[in-house]
């Protein structure tokens, strides 16, 4: 169960049983700078940090435009109400995700604020402790057939919940120590009613994007990993 919260011209989404309150600072980078915990991200499209929330590591994501509009609108988007704002659509997706047992960050609490015919967005969400994208993994060696296969049992259930992952690639899966997946970046995602067609797209998406990390960064990886995770997503 949620609960929001609006504080001017700003709505603040969070879990109704969690006893701490999140004002719009929270959401904001330079609120957290130089705080216990605090650690800036590189990479992606916008800004991230890592923040300490009630003694747990926390993700704050603020959402920002890639392409060419990423050029004059970077993180502003149109106002169509707080239910179709960036992080309300993403935090839907993700409850959707954890009732069906999916590994995937738990949303914290997600912040819109509108000014005028736009709005700007962040989320807060738990940190994958003891994680790193597989992209990351394959640099340093093979993955054993078995994993590729969990791998793609994994992205079949995921669908079979009815989610369609946006942009599902070898940075937005995650792997930890235990050779253990987690899927993350719901930004974008939506919920299918049906199986379809489109549940292919997500892995032409996924195959298009690790060839090219394989070609510019030497991934191990080759087609016989490729046939085991197939094997497990038709498994």
């Amino acid at each position: 169960m949620t609960r929001e919260i609006k504080s001017g011209n700003c709505y603040i989404l969070q879990l109704r049983d969690d006893v701490q309150e999140y004002d719009v600072d929270c959401f904001d980078i330079d609120y957290w700078e130089g705080k216990p915990g605090f650690e800036k991200l590189g990479g992606g499209r916008g800004g991230s940090c890592l923040v300490e929330i009630a003694g747990s590591r926390a993700l704050l994501r603020q959402y920002y435009r890639g392409g060419y509009i990423g050029n004059f609108l970077s993180n502003q988007y149109l106002w169509l109400g707080k239910a179709m704002t960036r992080p309300w659509r993403e935090w839907k997706v993700l409850q959707r995700a954890i009732r069906a047992g999916l590994p995937v960050p738990r949303p914290i609490a997600a912040c819109a604020c509108r000014s005028g015919l736009v709005y700007r967005a962040a989320l807060l969400m738990t940190y994958l402790e003891d994680t790193e994208m597989l992209t990351q993994r394959l640099a340093r060696g093979k993955l054993s057939p078995e994993s590729w296969h969990r791998l793609g049992l994994l992205i079949q259930r995921m669908q079979g919940e009815g989610i369609r992952h946006a942009d599902l690639n070898s940075d937005n899966i995650l792997i930890d120590s235990q050779d253990r997946f987690y899927l993350i970046d719901f930004d974008k995602a939506r919920i299918m009613n049906r199986l379809d067609d489109w549940q292919w797209q997500p892995l032409y998406r996924f195959q298009r994007s690790i060839n090219k990390r394989h070609r510019n960064q030497h991934l191990h990886f080759d087609e016989d990993d490729w046939q085991a995770f197939i094997d497990g997503y038709q498994a």
